[in-house]
């Protein structure tokens, strides 16, 4: 039997979350330069030609994927919204978050055409409205853990903690590399674990939130 296009909305909305899932696969195993709407479709039940009634080009795709990991990572800072934290408590939460969105951290590692404010305006304001829950969950978030921060501050740690993010992959996959190398040939008496790591420095990036009383 050949392969059916999608005719309702919830066919539409099934086909395109395959098409995701196995983009999310390829990603977390092959470099982003080698992945093509064909080597997605092939792990899909669409046809080559049927993927383009979905997505017209692979920037399309990944926009998706990262809108849907961020969309997962604001409905978990949900708990943060529900009750304040000590410091320790925020950080050690926002580092087992990020730990757990390993596709996630891999996109923000990469210089990808689509974050490229002069690629394609259309991807840009898709992403952009798609994201909006994620971005205004964060700023509650640290308003509601940090109330006594002024909003110069907020706006700093959000700034600092995006650009952190940023570099997290490399941390937690090709800096483990180099320490487990460094251990070897014992240049320290003690390297802590890369997730320790991510907590000190998301312990000092909010540093600056906490009240100087």
């Amino acid at each position: 039997m050949g392969k059916i296009r999608a005719r309702t909305d919830e066919e539409l909305a099934a086909r395109k979350q395959e098409i995701l899932a196995a983009a999310k696969e390829q990603f977390m195993t092959m470099s982003y330069e080698s992945i093509t709407l064909a080597t997605i479709a092939e792990k899909t039940s669409i046809s080559r030609p049927s993927i383009y009634h979905y997505y017209d080009k692979k920037e399309c795709v990944f926009a998706d994927l990262m809108i849907q990991e961020y969309r997962e990572w604001g409905e978990q800072l949900g708990p943060l919204l529900e009750r304040r934290c000590s410091q320790e408590q925020f950080c050690q939460t926002m580092t087992d978050i990020l730990w757990g969105h390993e596709t996630l951290l891999k996109l923000l590692s990469l210089h990808l055409p689509i974050w490229d404010p002069s690629y394609d305006d259309p991807i840009l304001r898709h992403f952009a409205k798609e994201t909006l829950f994620f971005q205004n969950t964060l700023k509650e978030v640290v308003a509601f853990q940090f109330p006594d921060a002024g909003s110069k501050e907020r706006n700093l740690f959000l700034i600092q903690f995006s650009v952190y993010c940023n570099s997290l992959y490399e941390t937690k996959y090709l800096a483990q590399n180099q320490m487990d190398a460094t251990r070897e040939m014992r240049f320290l008496a003690f390297i802590p674990p890369v997730e320790e790591i991510c907590y000190d420095g998301l312990m000092k990036l909010s540093a600056g939130l906490l009240s100087k009383e």
